[in-house]
Protein backbone atom coordinates (compact mmCIF):
# COMPACT_ATOMS: atom_id res chain seq x y z
CA UNK A 1 0.00 0.00 0.00
CA UNK A 2 1.29 3.63 -0.67
CA UNK A 3 1.38 6.80 1.14
CA UNK A 4 -0.12 8.64 -0.87
CA UNK A 5 -3.77 8.60 -2.53
CA UNK A 6 -3.69 6.89 -5.92
CA UNK A 7 -4.90 8.90 -8.76
CA UNK A 8 -6.82 6.73 -11.52
CA UNK A 9 -7.47 6.99 -14.89
CA UNK A 10 -10.86 8.76 -14.52
CA UNK A 11 -9.28 11.50 -12.16
CA UNK A 12 -10.68 9.55 -9.00
CA UNK A 13 -8.33 9.52 -6.21
CA UNK A 14 -8.03 5.93 -4.45
CA UNK A 15 -7.10 6.51 -0.53
CA UNK A 16 -6.42 2.53 -0.35
CA UNK A 17 -4.32 0.65 -3.41
CA UNK A 18 -6.95 -1.02 -6.11
CA UNK A 19 -6.83 -5.18 -5.80
CA UNK A 20 -6.25 -7.61 -8.94
CA UNK A 21 -8.69 -10.00 -7.79
CA UNK A 22 -10.94 -10.28 -4.49
CA UNK A 23 -13.22 -8.43 -2.47
CA UNK A 24 -13.74 -5.23 -1.46
CA UNK A 25 -16.01 -4.41 1.57
CA UNK A 26 -17.36 -0.43 1.67
CA UNK A 27 -19.40 1.73 3.29
CA UNK A 28 -18.43 0.28 6.81
CA UNK A 29 -19.49 2.36 9.62
CA UNK A 30 -15.85 3.74 11.07
CA UNK A 31 -15.95 2.32 14.48
CA UNK A 32 -16.48 -1.31 12.50
CA UNK A 33 -13.35 -1.44 10.24
CA UNK A 34 -11.19 -3.06 12.56
CA UNK A 35 -13.94 -5.33 13.55
CA UNK A 36 -15.20 -6.26 10.17
CA UNK A 37 -11.06 -6.52 9.06
CA UNK A 38 -10.52 -9.17 12.12
CA UNK A 39 -13.83 -11.23 11.19
CA UNK A 40 -13.36 -11.83 7.65
CA UNK A 41 -9.62 -12.34 7.05
CA UNK A 42 -7.69 -15.11 7.69
CA UNK A 43 -4.07 -15.41 8.63
CA UNK A 44 -3.11 -15.94 4.86
CA UNK A 45 -5.13 -12.90 3.53
CA UNK A 46 -3.92 -10.01 2.30
CA UNK A 47 -5.49 -7.11 3.68
CA UNK A 48 -5.90 -3.48 3.23
CA UNK A 49 -7.89 -1.32 5.66
CA UNK A 50 -9.07 2.46 4.89
CA UNK A 51 -10.49 4.24 8.30
CA UNK A 52 -12.16 7.15 8.29
CA UNK A 53 -12.19 8.15 5.12
CA UNK A 54 -14.99 11.18 3.64
CA UNK A 55 -18.19 9.48 2.85
CA UNK A 56 -21.25 11.29 1.66
CA UNK A 57 -23.75 8.81 2.96
CA UNK A 58 -21.94 7.97 6.40
CA UNK A 59 -20.01 10.91 6.82
CA UNK A 60 -17.14 9.06 7.69
CA UNK A 61 -16.70 5.38 6.25
CA UNK A 62 -14.00 2.22 6.44
CA UNK A 63 -12.99 0.32 3.53
CA UNK A 64 -11.59 -3.33 4.02
CA UNK A 65 -9.82 -5.28 0.86
CA UNK A 66 -9.02 -8.69 0.68
CA UNK A 67 -6.83 -9.65 -2.25
CA UNK A 68 -7.46 -13.29 -3.81
CA UNK A 69 -10.45 -13.90 -2.09
CA UNK A 70 -14.20 -14.24 -2.63
CA UNK A 71 -16.67 -14.25 0.60
CA UNK A 72 -18.48 -17.29 1.15
CA UNK A 73 -22.35 -17.29 2.35
CA UNK A 74 -21.14 -18.00 6.25
CA UNK A 75 -19.15 -14.93 6.12
CA UNK A 76 -21.03 -12.97 4.44
CA UNK A 77 -23.67 -13.96 7.13
CA UNK A 78 -21.64 -12.82 9.97
CA UNK A 79 -20.43 -9.35 8.19
CA UNK A 80 -24.48 -8.32 7.89
CA UNK A 81 -24.55 -8.97 11.70
CA UNK A 82 -21.89 -6.15 12.08
CA UNK A 83 -21.44 -4.24 9.71
CA UNK A 84 -25.27 -4.36 7.39
CA UNK A 85 -25.16 -1.21 5.84
CA UNK A 86 -22.08 -2.39 3.98
CA UNK A 87 -21.53 -3.39 0.46
CA UNK A 88 -19.41 -5.71 -1.44
CA UNK A 89 -17.58 -6.14 -4.62
CA UNK A 90 -15.70 -8.93 -6.00
CA UNK A 91 -13.11 -7.48 -8.27
CA UNK A 92 -11.24 -9.22 -11.32
CA UNK A 93 -8.29 -8.11 -13.13
CA UNK A 94 -9.02 -4.72 -11.70
CA UNK A 95 -12.72 -4.48 -12.83
CA UNK A 96 -15.90 -4.57 -10.22
CA UNK A 97 -17.41 -7.86 -11.93
CA UNK A 98 -19.97 -8.09 -9.21
CA UNK A 99 -21.61 -4.82 -6.55
CA UNK A 100 -23.91 -5.82 -4.04
CA UNK A 101 -25.12 -4.29 -0.52
CA UNK A 102 -24.28 -6.98 2.37
CA UNK A 103 -27.42 -9.70 2.19
CA UNK A 104 -29.49 -9.95 4.74
CA UNK A 105 -30.32 -13.71 5.75
CA UNK A 106 -33.89 -13.45 8.00
CA UNK A 107 -32.27 -16.21 10.41
CA UNK A 108 -28.65 -16.48 11.42
CA UNK A 109 -28.23 -20.19 12.30
CA UNK A 110 -24.86 -21.00 14.19
CA UNK A 111 -23.42 -17.75 13.61
CA UNK A 112 -23.65 -16.08 16.79
CA UNK A 113 -24.60 -16.99 20.12
CA UNK A 114 -27.59 -15.89 22.01
CA UNK A 115 -26.67 -13.22 24.71
CA UNK A 116 -29.31 -14.84 27.36
CA UNK A 117 -27.21 -16.72 29.69
CA UNK A 118 -30.07 -19.42 30.56
CA UNK A 119 -30.99 -19.95 26.93
CA UNK A 120 -30.85 -23.76 25.92
CA UNK A 121 -28.14 -23.08 23.41
CA UNK A 122 -25.82 -21.68 26.28
CA UNK A 123 -25.82 -25.20 28.20
CA UNK A 124 -26.42 -27.92 25.42
CA UNK A 125 -25.20 -28.71 21.92
CA UNK A 126 -27.77 -26.98 20.19
CA UNK A 127 -26.93 -24.38 17.16
CA UNK A 128 -28.45 -21.19 17.78
CA UNK A 129 -30.91 -20.03 15.47
CA UNK A 130 -31.66 -15.62 15.63
CA UNK A 131 -34.72 -14.58 13.98
CA UNK A 132 -34.34 -10.96 12.30
CA UNK A 133 -37.03 -8.99 13.71
CA UNK A 134 -35.90 -5.79 12.48
CA UNK A 135 -33.42 -4.07 10.17
CA UNK A 136 -33.68 -0.27 11.88
CA UNK A 137 -32.03 -0.60 14.01
CA UNK A 138 -30.85 -4.47 13.00
CA UNK A 139 -32.59 -6.51 16.30
CA UNK A 140 -32.93 -10.53 15.98
CA UNK A 141 -34.58 -12.75 18.64
CA UNK A 142 -33.38 -16.45 19.78
CA UNK A 143 -36.07 -18.95 18.16
CA UNK A 144 -35.39 -21.09 21.53
CA UNK A 145 -35.50 -18.73 24.36
CA UNK A 146 -37.30 -15.89 22.53
CA UNK A 147 -35.74 -12.97 23.77
CA UNK A 148 -34.31 -10.22 22.02
CA UNK A 149 -31.10 -8.32 21.49
CA UNK A 150 -29.20 -5.87 19.50
CA UNK A 151 -26.59 -7.14 17.44
CA UNK A 152 -24.01 -5.35 20.08
CA UNK A 153 -25.09 -7.70 22.59
CA UNK A 154 -24.04 -10.93 20.54
CA UNK A 155 -20.69 -12.79 20.95
CA UNK A 156 -20.26 -14.09 16.75
CA UNK A 157 -18.89 -17.88 16.98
Amino acid sequence: MTDQPVTTSNTRVRQVEAIVNGTVIDHIPGAMTLKVANLIATANDQVSIGMNLRSERLGRKGVVKISGRELDERTLSRLALIAPSATVSIIRDYQVVQKFPVPMPTMFEDIARCANPNCVTNHEKWSSRLAVVSLEPLRVRCVYCERGFETAELVLV
